[in-house]
């Protein structure tokens, strides 16, 4: 399945311009797919030649703009979150958009927060003291966001954590922050960039600068066209791309590939995953029947061409149920029936 990710942002921020530009237009009902550049996955299929080539993709949704509680809904079912913040026209402040979309989650937190507290403090002052841990998290919770303040920038230890992922916290979602700027700010947005960045790393976030208007007409150009126009503002590479990259490692994920005569295809796991839950991103039945996987690198398919040539070779790992998937490794999943 792939990566949900909702756009939220203030009226006029250009959060729209942006899904536009990353859906290259073929949104429908504020709703498409965005694909994850990766060069990697270039690369085999230039070695492997499969008839079809399939990049990991993310589901992307423009929250409506109008109404809180569609941007909560949108935000509340995203697996990462991108908050656009105006960076152009006259007077942008983008720290003051950016407080403004942190005072919105923290709101609708807050209330389930104060339920929660509620139905706790009850049981501890009923006696049942093993839910004071629970109840001193939440009263914490609780007067972080009464200032205003989203969850993710609470600090918590690990014991902590497991007495607030229950109330899935809006405000604590793994988030993006993109400074959408006018031309005149590029390569970098200069001080606006400053500003915003250092907000944003206060609370573990991504920060980028992207002209989201420019990013659109940029794609509708060639590769070559598109290159030589960058290079006239400074840019390096693709803003859009870098925006994708920014939700991948937000979302904590990382990519393993297949590849084969049929298909090469880029597939999206949470780090760490051992190889039976990787296995089951393909298909369910994968994770339930594993027996093993056959794991090489991106460079040795490459180099030989085709997993069979490595298989004749005995040069692809035979790993098991423990072994945890790494980015950019290349699996061949051996499932049973």
């Amino acid at each position: 399945m792939p990566v949900n990710v909702a756009i939220v942002g203030p009226t006029g921020a250009g959060k729209t311009t942006l899904f536009h530009a990353l859906t290259r237009g073929h949104g429908s009902d504020g709703v498409g797919m965005v694909e994850v550049p990766d060069e990697r996955l270039d690369r085999l299929a230039a070695a492997v030649r499969p008839k079809r080539v399939v990049p990991a993709q993310v589901r992307l949704a423009d929250a409506p703009p109008g109404s809180r509680a569609q941007r909560i809904a949108a935000a509340r079912e995203a697996d990462v979150v991108i908050k656009v913040l105006r960076g152009f026209g006259p007077d942008p402040d983008p720290v003051a958009d950016l407080e403004g979309i942190e005072l919105d989650l923290a709101v609708t937190d807050l209330a389930t927060v104060e339920r929660r507290v509620e139905t706790v403090g009850r049981e501890v002052r009923a006696g049942r003291k093993q839910h004071a841990a629970e109840l001193a998290v939440l009263e914490r919770a609780k007067a972080h966001l009464d200032q205003g303040r989203g969850l993710s920038s609470l600090a918590l230890d690990a014991e902590s954590l497991p007495h607030l992922q229950p109330l899935f916290p809006v405000s604590a979602k793994p988030s993006v922050v993109i400074a959408n700027v006018d031309e005149e700010r590029l390569p970098d947005g200069g001080e606006l960039r400053e500003r915003v960045g250092a907000l944003a790393a206060e609370r573990g976030w991504r920060a980028l600068v992207v002209d989201a208007r420019l990013e659109a007409e940029l794609g509708e150009l060639d590769a070559d066209d598109a290159r030589e126009m960058r290079e006239t503002y400074g840019l390096s590479g693709s803003g859009l791309a870098a925006v994708a990259r920014a939700v991948w490692a937000a979302g904590g994920l990382i990519t393993f590939f297949t590849a084969g005569e049929p298909e090469a295809r880029a597939w999206p796991c949470e780090s760490g995953s051992p190889a039976p839950v990787a296995a089951g991103v393909i298909h369910s039945d994968f994770e339930k029947h594993f027996i093993r996987a056959e794991v090489t690198s991106v460079d040795e398919l490459v180099a030989a061409g085709s997993m069979e040539a490595l298989r004749h070779a005995g040069r692809l790992r035979v790993e098991g149920r423990d072994y945890r998937v790494r980015d950019g490794d290349v699996v061949f999943f051996r499932v049973g029936r």
